[in-house]
């Protein structure tokens, strides 16, 4: 009896004790369980600073000038590319020998129209009549700093004086600094000028009329706006409507 009683006894120690493990188990797996859960909560991960965010590497590329007001070329560093330029700019500014007059006659000649048609094109693009040479000279492509070329002033004037011959230039002063370039006939502006006008209701213009329209002719000089006059009278476009021809009449109908 007594033996049994020991036997029951050692059951109900062994029976506690298991009780106490299985609690001391439970509360363990409880706080590794939150741990676990802490650790594998996804942190938001903060974002580089300015300082440690590695810069980019930069480009090598033509100087260009960004503003919302019209760029002049006074305002060009020498070797910058004028905005309005840029697209107009031909595959073979990256050629070195094109800022080389070459000895060949033949050769001569076509540098010549390459550069003469790229010199009335930049003249177009940027609505000049009157180019001061000088000032055309130190901007790209004419001035290339890419390359380290740059056409000298002989031929600024080799390129100036073939535009001469083909009737499409003509210095402005006996000093040779300043071009007037015809990158459009006075006829042509005859036209545009006439359209405008309709499309617009000018009826009578005078010559300051024109100047203050802001268009392409707008900025021609004021002996080429008096050609123009005539012409779209001699064309029977419009009729002088005083007696001092300074205003015309146009003739829509």
């Amino acid at each position: 009896m007594a033996e049994l009683q020991r036997k029951k006894e050692k059951v109900e120690k062994k029976n506690s004790s298991v009780n106490v493990l299985e609690n001391v188990l439970e509360e363990v797996t409880s706080k590794k369980s939150i741990s676990k859960d802490q650790v594998i909560t996804p942190q938001i991960q903060k974002p580089i600073s300015e300082k440690t965010t590695p810069k980019a590497i930069p480009k090598v590329e033509i100087q260009e000038i960004r503003q919302s007001k019209p760029v002049q070329l006074s305002q060009l560093e020498p070797g910058m590319v004028h905005p309005k330029v840029k697209p107009i700019l031909p595959s073979w500014v990256t050629k070195p020998w094109r800022w080389m007059i070459p000895e060949d006659p033949e050769l001569k000649q076509q540098w010549l129209i390459t550069w003469g048609d790229f010199l009335l094109a930049f003249a177009r693009i940027l609505n000049l009549h009157i180019m001061d040479i000088q000032e055309v000279s130190l901007v790209y492509p004419f001035t290339n700093p890419i390359l380290k070329k740059k056409l000298t002033p002989p031929q600024m004037e080799a390129i100036s004086e073939y535009l001469i011959e083909q009737e499409r230039a003509k210095w402005w002063d006996t000093q040779k600094t300043k071009l007037r370039l015809y990158w459009k006939t006075l006829n042509s502006f005859v036209d545009e000028i006439f359209e405008f006008s309709f499309q617009n209701g000018y009826e009578m213009v005078t010559l300051y009329d024109m100047v203050k329209m802001k268009q392409s002719w707008s900025s021609l000089p004021s002996k080429d706006l008096s050609i123009i006059m005539k012409l779209l009278v001699e064309t029977k476009m419009a009729s002088w409507a005083d007696s001092e021809q300074k205003t015309i009449e146009f003739h829509f109908v």
